[in-house]
């Protein structure tokens, strides 16, 4: 017997975030003062300000020095990381996992930010701002993360399920709780007014059918690039969390169908990011506490 929830009530009851991190939001990374704003913020929050100097100290960093400053810090790491660190902290004191398998689900959200950051990065001719994909990435379930924290039997009912796609997935999620955690997640978006491509990626990350494509391109062929490198990167967090004892490079090669439609993807390019891309994931898995 399934029983539908007022999940529209329980998302009312979310807090908002941070003043901290709604200005954070709205900064544009490609302004000329951008590091600048990045540090104001961090000074306002002494929290923020520790744990940006551990991650600068971390070994995924290995300075040669230890860094004792929040300059140092920022102009260490670099204010994209900067702001994914910030943004991360937030959304965590709003959902706080209470077992493995919620910290799995914080743990892969991660893994889709550093790995979407990393393909922008690696296929500048996408034109996909890497830190708009560190947040599209961390954000993309943030759906699932109101379940576990708002609905939390539905949410175990949900996960003891028997489903392998995204596609079933979504369907046992409408089945017990009315909804789906994209569009439970676009809603969230909108009250925290995270940006337009945050909410667009949100919910449309479990989308891929060649006509629904063609409707995010005519609306910003950029966004369709933006949406298929989270999808992408989506895919291969699950992969490697699935299958952590085999050889990556090859599930990636072999891994994709055409129903995902990614991106061209360059191996060479993967194979070489791959080492950053773990120690990335492995220093935001320390500072958050996964």
């Amino acid at each position: 017997m399934t029983v539908k929830v007022d999940i529209d009530k329980k998302l009312d009851e979310l807090p908002l975030l941070p003043d901290v991190v709604v200005s954070l939001l709205r900064l544009n990374p490609q302004d000329d003062n951008y590091y600048d704003d990045i540090l104001d913020l961090a000074k306002h929050d002494p929290t923020f300000t520790i744990q940006i100097i551990r991650l600068a100290n971390s070994a995924a960093n290995a300075p040669v020095a230890q860094i004792k400053t929040l300059e140092e810090a920022v102009s260490r790491i670099g204010a994209n990381a900067i702001a994914g660190l910030i943004t991360s902290l937030a959304v965590l004191k709003v959902f706080v996992p209470s077992d493995q398998h919620e910290k799995d689900l914080w743990l892969h959200s991660v893994q889709v930010a550093v790995w979407g950051q990393c393909l922008a990065r690696a296929h500048s001719n996408l034109k996909v701002d890497p830190s708009q994909a560190y947040l599209c990435g961390l954000m993309h379930d943030i759906g699932r993360f109101a379940m576990f924290d708002q609905i939390p039997e539905e949410f175990k009912q949900v996960e003891s399920e028997d489903w392998h796609t995204p596609q079933e997935l979504v369907k046992i999620e409408t089945e017990f709780v009315g909804s789906d955690h994209a569009k439970i997640g676009q809603q969230i978006c909108i009250k925290w007014s995270m940006p337009d491509c945050v909410r667009w990626v949100v919910g449309y990350h479990h989308i891929y059918h060649p006509k629904q494509y063609q409707l995010v391109a005519k609306h910003d062929e950029h966004l369709l690039n933006l949406l298929k490198v989270i999808q992408v990167a989506d895919r291969i967090s699950v992969l490697t969390m699935k299958h952590d004892d085999a050889n990556l490079i090859d599930i990636i090669t072999t891994a994709f169908t055409s129903e995902l439609q990614p991106v061209s993807l360059n191996m060479k390019q993967i194979e070489a990011i791959l080492p950053m891309v773990n120690d990335e994931c492995e220093a935001m898995r320390l500072q958050l506490n996964l």
